[in-house]
């Protein structure tokens, strides 16, 4: 710390200025915005989430709260209105609040209820990268190019390496509803350090796809049981310039889609049944603190998880006691299936 030019006391060139409030611009400030928060939440009987920082829980008999934070922008839900209204007119005795009423917009994901339950889609966030990329008047496209395509080959050096990085990173935040995206938006995420004019014809591909599908998203219904299923795959050796396998995972929760992902393997598999393991383990770790969330939640457990994937060497893998006991606190059950 030192004292900022044109300002030194020349009396005291040592000394510094003490702070007494920090402002939303100072790197400190987050911290502080967060720990007064929690320190706010736990002294009117929140408690925090063991596994998701964030999350905060107030169970009082039969009625349970959840209180969400991210920054300065809040979710708050629970099962009874009056001490829901109660614990917002607290907050807003503590810090400056807005109500903005039931949720429709948060975090740039657009919230709409249906007879269903929740649909979450991203539609003005597409038209705002549409805009971005100055391709609002594209012509849509039905399908998405095949991520096969999308390698290293002889071609001309994209002119605006700086565009395609902004735009890509634009496109992974997307992937939280728009799930047929995941697999090509991580394929072109690859050669963000070196882009060519046809990764950028890809991207012009993905953003007229994203033109004629930018009411798609996911539904979160209310399901008949508290299950999770996980399904596992690999596209083992998939990757044309360095033989890594490409894999993935998807988490349901009853019947709703909570978790997934889709990415190249660090390391090269030898095997296809290294390439599947090394995925079956990656889904069980989600999976484990998929439940340790649930408990948190105070959601009931009634059976253990079931990981679904299509591997026979796998499944023996899977038997060993060695494997067992990095998911000795939590029962996972594991099936074959065949394609």
């Amino acid at each position: 710390m030192k004292q900022p030019p044109g300002f030194v006391d020349s009396t005291l060139p040592s000394h510094v200025c003490k702070l007494h409030k920090s402002l939303y611009v100072l790197k400190q400030a987050l911290g502080a915005w967060y720990t007064h928060m929690s320190d706010f939440l736990l002294s009117i009987g929140f408690l925090a989430s063991k596994v998701d920082t964030s999350l905060f829980i107030l169970s009082n008999g039969t009625n349970i709260f959840y209180f969400l934070v991210c920054v300065n922008n809040i979710l708050l839900t629970g099962s009874n209105s009056a001490m829901l209204h109660r614990l917002i007119q607290l907050l807003s005795f503590e810090f400056k609040l807005r109500d903005l009423g039931a949720v429709h917009y948060f975090l740039g994901i657009e919230v709409q209820s249906t007879s269903m339950g929740l649909m979450l889609h991203q539609h003005k966030y597409i038209l705002d990268i549409l805009t971005r990329a100055s391709m609002t008047s594209c012509k849509p496209v039905d399908t998405l190019v095949s991520p096969l395509k999308i390698t290293i080959l002889p071609d001309t050096s994209f002119s605006d390496p700086t565009r395609f990085r902004q735009i890509v990173g634009v496109l992974q935040y997307l992937t939280f509803t728009h799930l047929d995206i995941c697999f090509v938006v991580n394929r072109v995420c690859q050669f963000m350090h070196a882009p060519i004019d046809s990764h950028w014809a890809t991207i012009k591909h993905i953003l007229r796809y994203l033109k004629g599908t930018t009411s798609y998203g996911f539904h979160i219904t209310r399901g008949l049981s508290f299950a999770l299923h996980g399904f596992t795959n690999v596209d083992w050796a998939g990757s044309i310039d360095d033989r890594k396998s490409t894999g993935g995972y998807l988490v349901f929760f009853s019947q709703t889609q909570i978790s997934w992902k889709f990415g190249k393997q660090r390391m090269v598999a030898c095997s296809s049944t290294e390439a599947e393991y090394t995925a079956l383990a990656d889904d069980t770790a989600k999976v484990i603190w998929l439940q340790y969330f649930l408990t948190d939640l105070q959601v009931p457990s009634i059976s253990a998880p079931t990981i679904w994937y299509d591997n026979l060497g796998a499944t023996y893998l899977s038997a060993n006691p060695i494997f067992h006991a990095c998911t000795k606190h939590v029962e996972v059950d594991y099936h074959f299936f065949c394609d």
